[in-house]
């Protein structure tokens, strides 16, 4: 029992040297330290002396000044007399009399009006000049020919192919065959046979020229005659002055017909 007490003093004892030991630890390494001037320097925070930055709380109104009504000037009415519809002005111009109305030029000097300015001498009413005529056959002076030009030719525009084409016939009006037809033009001559290359009776027809040319001017002359190798002259001659397919490439119904 005694021996259990004094184990106990002895952990006290120890304990408490222990704890005084620390404490005496702390308290010289408190004194170790310099004594903590208290240097107050109250620099609490910043000083943010205020400064007062003026942060215009909202959009600073920037003072746009009322919107200074910027005056429009009324339109400054500038007076611009609008002139509605130009105030006609009525100058009146009183179209001095011109009292020349008179017959111009009966100047009325003594001795009678002196005769100027005769009449407007007649060359005015020319007709204005009528449009080139389209081509036309223009038969020579009938003579002793067994054969005539009956007249009736057609022509019209063709740009597609130009050609021309009539007929032989007899007294009657029968289609002729085996007649021999002369077409000359450009310096060439050219010739067909009635009846034939599967022609009716009597018919013929040339188609002289090329596309390129059918915008060039030519003179055909159309005949008939004896034969190729004797082209004597059995009729008229049929001229046909052509100029331009547009205004006529296709001449049609050209009749020569047995003069008795």
């Amino acid at each position: 029992m005694k021996l259990r007490h004094a184990l106990i003093m002895g952990i006290l004892v120890f304990l408490n040297g222990f704890v005084f030991t620390v404490l005496l630890l702390m308290l010289s390494r408190e004194l170790a330290y310099p004594a903590a001037t208290p240097t107050t320097a109250v620099t609490v925070g910043p000083t943010f002396q205020p400064t007062f930055t003026s942060t215009p709380v909202g959009p600073s109104p920037t003072s746009t000044l009322a919107p200074t009504a910027t005056s429009v000037p009324e339109a400054t009415a500038t007076n611009t007399l609008v002139i509605g519809p130009p105030t006609v002005t009525h100058t009146s111009t009183t179209i001095p009399p011109t009292a020349t109305t008179g017959p111009a030029t009966a100047t009325q000097t003594p001795g009678g009006p002196t005769a100027t300015s005769p009449p407007p001498t007649a060359t005015s009413t020319t007709p204005p000049s009528s449009p080139t005529p389209q081509p036309s056959a223009t038969p020579t002076t009938p003579s002793s020919y067994e054969f005539k030009y009956a007249g009736g030719m057609e022509s019209a525009p063709n740009c597609g192919s130009v050609y021309m084409d009539g007929k032989i016939t007899g007294v009657g009006g029968e289609g002729v065959s085996g007649r021999t037809v002369r077409l000359r033009f450009a310096g060439g001559d050219f010739y067909r046979v009635s009846g034939e290359e599967g022609k009716p009776p009597g018919e013929w027809g040339f188609s002289p020229l090329a596309a390129e040319n059918f915008h060039l001017p030519f003179t055909f002359r159309i005949d008939v005659v004896e034969s190729q190798a004797n082209p004597a002259p059995r009729s008229d001659t049929v001229t046909i002055n052509f100029t331009d397919c547009s205004v006529a490439g296709q001449f049609t119904d050209i009749v020569f017909q047995y003069a008795w």
